[in-house]
């Protein structure tokens, strides 16, 4: 298998699992997500060399309803599907971002300390057994842990069901690179 078919069946995977509701299925795409955006020689790039696009991840952007909650400094608050601009009218301004923007987006926040996209993936594929299943040693380990058993969501985790949300919008952001590999025939 070649770059080109791993990363359009790897997209295929993980929008799959954005529909799924059991708990180990969605998990399992944290480890796709790692592999497309995280890993060192991440998939999407390898692809890419060949096509070049500028690849942008659509979500919505903080705006004054998300800067007012977090102003009043909340024990506990999580964006949830108000981050997906195709989930109804957007809390904030809608923005075009890339890669590092994306992974830097805050999603929750838990003990004063914000749990970014780059965050749950790398959390959840690296501590909570996506990809490898170990102890929560550091602090923010442990925070993100902790983060993931405080509210439930759909019958998931609180920091799971992110794995529904990034993934969706990882998708869509991936998808002129799926359609140029499907056109040149990989």
């Amino acid at each position: 298998m070649d770059d080109g078919q791993l990363f359009v069946h790897t997209l295929r995977d993980l929008d799959r699992r954005t529909a799924l509701s059991d708990e180990y299925e969605v998990l399992m795409g944290a480890a796709l997500l790692r592999k497309l955006l995280l890993d060192q020689t991440r998939v999407m790039d390898r692809v890419n060399r060949q096509f070049k696009l500028k690849l942008r991840f659509r979500y919505v952007g903080s705006g004054p309803m998300e800067e007012l909650i977090l102003s009043r400094k909340p024990v506990f608050w999580a964006i949830d599907d108000a981050l997906d601009p195709e989930q109804g009218a957007p809390f904030g301004p809608v923005v075009d971002a890339t890669l590092d923007q994306f992974l830097a987006r805050p999603l929750m926040l838990f003990q004063n300390e914000m749990i970014t996209v780059r965050d749950v993936i790398d959390q959840l594929a690296n501590v909570e057994g996506a990809v490898h299943r170990s102890t929560a040693r550091e602090g923010r380990e442990k925070m993100l842990q902790a983060a993931g058993q405080f509210y439930s969501r759909n019958g998931l985790s609180g920091v799971v069901s992110q794995v529904r949300l990034i993934g969706r919008i990882t998708v869509r952001g991936l998808k002129p690179l799926h359609d140029a590999v499907i056109a040149a025939g990989s």
